[in-house]
């Protein structure tokens, strides 16, 4: 796998090509179509970048907090031609930070996606994609670089209508992500994915469906040894859905049992439950309240843990105060469960647990229908079995985004 940073020849090629997409499908659209182009400019800030216990200061004698500044544009385009559904999306972001100018990096993303029909047995779709994000440093030892994930998806799905009400589906995803740093390309990660699915949706316009996803994974950096293993194969099958309750609630999200199994370490395989499930409460049409419950696996790969085990639940009320200004806040309880080595390396370490609470309350104001304006304020508390790994974080944020 490249090094993010030899690739960036492609990763223009591949945002010019979707701009020239929006760009192009938006010169065909008429008046009605949605094409926007947006900017935006935003100021944080964190009082513990790095995410370091109390009284720990950067590589000895470093300041704990910075200023960031996180400058964006995007643009977006969609368009129904009949019974297909064309949409594309650009996005580059550059961030900057004031005092540890060392960890500034920029970000390049962009979707393509065409939601296809024959006549009304057949429909589909196909996309490619492909996202930017830095990691937390609250899952990394303090850094003087950044630590970007790119992660590219090219997926194609096809659902064939025998009745009305139900479908049946075949699709198949490639995946790749991949670090810009140098100390986290062991962790690039490739995957092949096989889709099977069974869909019912009724008039109602809600939907249940079975679903079997069927996983190769491999680690393209990293040879199999005592330690770690260079690939894994996982089987997924869920029941997920949409469906409305009442007038005003709904649920949606997936139920279903996961199992990882690795060629070499089988000490490392998972099986177990797994499922979000997401409940939206409308009791007035200015009250809304998102609930969510989660439990997930995903990848930690390092000589101790080799996937984590999250359990979480969170409250997302928003109020709209009238048309131009709403007031939006989210709480969450966190647990992630790292499964270990079971006493290879240290015993000690192999059942560690991380709890965090996470509060959050933000202002948006629209003065004028394209200009939105946002204030937040957000505090992160971890608990760690590792005293190291425990942390408080505090970041405030301002932001402005002009659409047109």
């Amino acid at each position: 796998m490249q090094n993010i940073a030899r690739t960036r020849p492609s990763l223009v090629r591949l945002a010019l090509a979707g701009a020239s997409l929006v760009l192009a499908s938006a010169a065909l659209a008429d008046s009605a179509d949605a094409f926007n182009i947006s900017i935006s400019q935003s100021l944080q800030h964190d009082d513990n970048l790095y995410r370091l216990a109390d009284g720990v200061q950067p590589f000895g004698t470093g300041p704990r907090a910075d200023t960031i500044s996180i400058t964006s544009l995007s643009a977006t385009f969609e368009r129904r031609y009949s019974l297909q559904n064309l949409s594309a999306s650009v996005d580059l972001a550059r961030v900057g930070f004031d005092t540890w100018d060392t960890l500034d990096y920029s970000t390049r993303g962009g979707k393509v996606r065409w939601d296809w029909a024959i006549a009304k047995r057949w429909t589909g779709v196909l996309s490619a994609s492909q996202d930017e994000t830095a990691r937390d440093f609250g899952d990394l030892a303090a850094r003087r670089e950044s630590s970007v994930s790119r992660q590219r998806t090219y997926a194609a799905e096809a659902n064939y209508w025998w009745h009305p009400d139900w479908a049946g589906g075949v699709g198949f995803e490639q995946f790749s992500s991949a670090y810009s740093d140098t100390a986290s390309q062991t962790s690039d990660y490739d995957a092949a994915i096989g889709k099977l699915k069974l869909t019912y949706r009724p008039r109602s316009g809600n939907s249940v469906a079975l679903a079997g996803r069927f996983t190769d994974g491999s680690f393209p950096n990293r040879q199999a040894g005592v330690l770690s293993d260079d690939g894994f194969r996982q089987t997924d099958w869920r029941v997920e859905g949409q469906w409305r309750l009442t007038g005003h609630s709904q649920l949606s999200g997936y139920l279903g049992f996961t199992r990882r199994r690795h060629p070499n370490l089988t000490y490392r395989d998972y099986a177990g439950l797994t499922g979000r499930l997401t409940h939206l409460w409308l009791p007035t049409g200015k009250l809304s309240v998102s609930t969510v419950v989660r439990r997930e696996i995903g990848a930690r790969d390092d000589l101790v843990d080799n996937f984590v085990v999250t359990r979480a639940l969170s409250l997302s009320p928003t109020w709209s105060v009238s048309p131009r200004v709403a007031l939006q806040g989210r709480v969450e309880w966190r647990e992630r469960d790292f499964r270990g080595d079971p006493g290879i390396i240290n015993i000690a370490l192999a059942s560690q647990n991380d709890r965090t609470r996470i509060f959050n309350v933000g202002a948006y104001y629209t003065p004028i229908d394209a200009l939105r304006l946002s204030l937040s304020y957000s505090q992160q508390v971890r608990d760690s079995d590792l005293a190291s790994a425990s942390y408080t974080a505090r970041v405030a944020s301002f932001s402005a985004q002009y659409t047109f």
